[in-house]
């Protein structure tokens, strides 16, 4: 039986201080189902950002078109909302939520922590969060403690890098060909951040923030991983883009 393959999407990019990063989402296509990662910005973003996000779209330049968003991509690639099994959520964030609603068969994997933290802040859009985003009728959500392998077989893992916000968690890959995956979201944004020029980002919590990074890093001593940063323009970059991808 093949082994899983790995596929890289930006649904477009958001400016901040005069710099465009990439807003990436992953489709793991595996023997047991195809799994969406994040999907990027929600297609409301690209029809009316402001309408959607409220004040959040003072800080950013949202660069998106309807095109970009993960649904339309993934038809491109011949796939279809009904053949994602699972959307997994490294977190709940704005630029993170654009899958939710759109995969009608999906289970939707999510630290419990983060799901809790999203649904129980008194001012959501301060931690970056939008509620409408996850709180659609009809989401199965399946929130995990822990850690998950998510088939079993140790080809996707996720991994508890809390700080950026509550829950978060990163992507560890094992892949045939490639070999091992780090798929860091935003427990590390740049390339500053992962040689330690700049602090991670954390809405949570600085001090988890820092162990998630020292984590990663010693995973990525061991292992060697491709390093999928979570939005750097120049590690993304260097990467393969669907339709291309790693098997």
């Amino acid at each position: 039986m093949a082994g899983p393959t790995l596929y890289l999407f930006s649904s477009g990019t958001l400016g901040l201080g005069g710099v465009d990063v990439p807003v990436p989402f992953y489709l793991i296509r595996h023997p047991q189902g195809d799994v969406v990662v994040d999907g990027g910005n929600p297609l409301a973003v690209a029809r009316d950002a402001r309408g959607h996000w409220g004040r959040l779209a003072d800080l950013f330049e949202v660069h998106m078109t309807e095109d970009q968003h993960c649904v339309a991509q993934l038809r491109r690639l011949g796939v279809t909302p009904e053949s994602i099994g699972h959307v997994v959520q490294t977190h709940l964030h704005i630029d993170h939520t654009g899958a939710l609603g759109h995969f009608p068969q999906a289970e939707i994997v999510v630290h419990e922590a983060e799901l809790k933290s999203a649904r129980t802040l008194e001012q959501p859009d301060v931690q970056g969060y939008v509620p409408a985003d996850y709180e659609q009728p009809g989401l199965d959500w399946h929130p995990f403690k822990g850690e998950l392998d998510l088939f079993g077989d140790g080809t996707v893992r996720l991994l508890q890098t809390p700080g950026h916000s509550a829950g978060h968690v990163s992507l560890l890959l094992q892949l045939e060909t490639t070999g091992p995956v780090l798929l860091t979201a935003d427990a590390v944004d740049t390339r500053a951040q992962w040689e330690g020029r700049q602090p991670p980002r954390s809405f949570h919590s600085v001090e988890q923030a820092e162990r998630s990074l020292e984590r990663l890093h010693e995973l990525a001593g061991e292992l060697d991983p491709l390093l999928v940063l979570g939005h750097d323009a120049e590690n993304w970059s260097q990467l393969k883009h669907a339709p291309a991808h790693y098997d």
